[in-house]
This record gives structure tokens, sequence and C-alpha cells, in this order.
């Protein structure tokens, strides 16, 4: 894997855990980002070559924190790759019913946080030359899902935010995509749907496995893509539409 570094926001659990897995199992060095120590311990006893997977307690929707988490990092290693995957899932509520507090955390945990972490990865970036970023949006950023229209408003931006930086850097070796999975038998999915739901649901490993396969190569996809993963299979892959 031609990766010397990654950044993983939402390690511990989920998508986040399951990639850290892996990159970590390929000799590839991890920053793995967590809003809290919670789950670490619990994380690291299922990852292969502990030694290369660094933890990092930061809350990603506040800017001074993601700023010192860059800084923090550019001081141990250069970085080569960015997974914006840290998200919130919230509950199931009508337009009518979603208080705009509820609207604003999605918009928050979301979206913010995935455009502060874009902001300094790419500054990092600039620096450096060169890097990847992936951002994770959901099925639900490609097609709105009633019930969960702060969800999936804020996952549609994630979409837009990931193609304004490709065409912003179309001149560097700056390159970016956006995933979204269909559903993922994960916490969030059964703190929605319910564990009968989840369990009917595409793993995260299967995901994790896909966004290996896009970085090593094995899976090619344009600058600026995004890459719908459902039922156990890349569904589509959306071109970066023109300017």
């Amino acid at each position: 894997m031609n990766i010397e570094s990654v950044l993983i926001t939402g390690a511990s659990r989920g998508l986040g855990l399951a990639l850290t897995e892996r990159f970590a199992a390929a000799g590839v060095r991890v920053f793995a980002v967590s809003r809290t120590q919670r789950h670490w311990k619990q994380a690291l006893a299922r990852i292969q070559n502990k030694e290369l997977v660094t933890w990092l307690a930061c809350d990603v929707t506040d800017e001074s924190a993601v700023k010192a988490l860059f800084q923090k990092i550019s001081r141990q290693a250069p970085l080569s790759l960015v997974i914006n995957n840290a998200g919130y899932g919230g509950r199931l509520e009508t337009i009518d019913k979603t208080p705009a507090e509820e609207f604003d955390r999605h918009i928050t945990q979301n979206l913010r946080s995935v455009f502060l972490v874009t902001k300094y990865a790419l500054r990092t970036f600039k620096k450096e030359g060169r890097g990847q970023l992936i951002n994770i949006s959901s099925m639900a950023g490609t097609r709105a899902v009633p019930k969960l229209a702060a969800y999936s408003a804020a996952k549609f931006g994630v979409i837009a935010l990931t193609q304004a930086a490709v065409k912003e850097n179309a001149d560097s070796k700056f390159w970016a995509v956006t995933v979204c999975p269909g559903g993922m038998n994960t916490e969030m999915r059964r703190g929605l749907f319910g564990a009968e739901d989840a369990a009917k649901q595409q793993s995260p490993e299967f995901v994790a496995d896909k966004i290996i396969e896009i970085v090593d190569g094995k899976l090619p996809v344009d600058n600026g893509a995004a890459i719908m993963i459902r039922y156990g299979k890349i569904s589509a892959i959306t071109p970066l539409p023109g300017m």
C-alpha cells in the first residue's frame, strides 16, 4: 500500500474501527481519533500491529481542537491520507417535529466536523505538496430518507464540500472522493432502527475493505467521485460534475 500514514476520525467504533484495523494490519501508521477515550481499550484488543496506532482524543466540531490536532500530528509524521468518518445518527423524527437544536446538532457533528478536518487537511497537504482525502457521507446523502431529514441534509453537504475541495485544488496533487455507504450493522444503525434491522445490513468491515481497494488503486475511482456501497456491493460511482 502506497500510504505511509492515515488520520481516521470516529476511529474507535464501527466503520472507523474496521478501517483502523485494516490500515494497521497493512503496516500503515494510523492516527486514530475519537471524541473520548471511552472505547479505546475495547478497540485496541482488535488491532494487529498496535504499535502503529496512535490514539488521539479530539472534538472535531471544535476548530481550535482540530487545528491543534493537525499541529500535533505534523510533528510526528507527514500525512498521506485523511478519512472523515466521525458522525451522529440522532433519532427518527419528521421535519415538523424536529427541534431546531437537533437539526443544528446534525449540521455540527455531520457537516461542520467534516469541514474543519477538510480545512486543516488541505492546509497540511498544501505544505507537503500532495495528499488524499476520503469523506464518509451516506446513501442518505444521495437521496433523502424520511424522518432523517437533518441527517440527510448534512450528508448531502458532505458530498458538496468534497466536490468543492477537488475543484478548488484541481491544479495540485490533491485527490478526494466521497464514500456513501448504505445501511451498516453498527451501533448507530441499531440505535435508529433496532437490532433486527441492523443485523440485515452490510458489515462495516465490508465497506472498509472497499475503501482499502480504492486507496490501493484496485478499484479505480476518478478524483471527486462519489461511491455508493449498498447491499454488499458497489452500487454506483458518480463522477465529479462539471464546473
